[in-house]
């Protein structure tokens, strides 16, 4: 299932953040850097590394941490998604009867704990599977979690 737009904007507006921190030479090409994994990029079959060898030919995180982000986000939205399906039968349509009617801001997401350890263990790994050292995978995993422990709901 391709990614909705809202995904792309909550992607592009995390990684933007996390390369600030990381790279902020390289926030004037961001967006040439980011566009080509924002669009069309299904991060659960994707298969790990870059497939061309970007690491290798510029170094650059830009294209690691949109890839990273995307994974996380989409993991964020479907822990979202799922939390809703629990609700159950009418309490769901009550809610998107509502959401129907008018649309609401969504809550500011809080997490817990646990949750912020799992996210930087998916980061890491997602990283480390693209191929970033170790070193790095650490950073952009730890720049994930300040992201969304600092500010949760990024301007899209």
């Amino acid at each position: 299932m391709p990614r909705r737009p809202v995904d792309v904007d909550r992607t592009a507006a995390l990684a933007r953040t996390v390369v600030a921190r990381l790279a902020p030479e390289e926030l004037p090409a961001f967006e040439m850097l980011s566009a080509p994994y924002l669009t069309g990029v299904d991060t659960a079959t994707d298969g790990g590394r870059l497939e061309f060898g970007v690491l290798d030919a510029v170094a650059t995180v830009t294209p690691v941490v949109t890839l990273v982000c995307a994974t996380v986000t989409g993991a964020l939205l479907r822990g979202a998604e799922g939390e809703l399906e629990q609700l159950g039968g009418r309490a769901t349509r009550g809610l998107f009867g509502a959401l129907r009617r008018r649309p609401a801001p969504p809550p500011p997401a809080e997490f817990s704990r646990e949750r912020l350890a799992r996210v930087r263990t998916m980061a890491s790994a997602r990283a480390t599977a693209l191929g970033a050292e170790p070193a790095l995978a650490a950073a952009i995993a730890d720049a994930v979690v300040a992201a969304l422990v600092l500010d949760p709901e990024p301007d899209r």
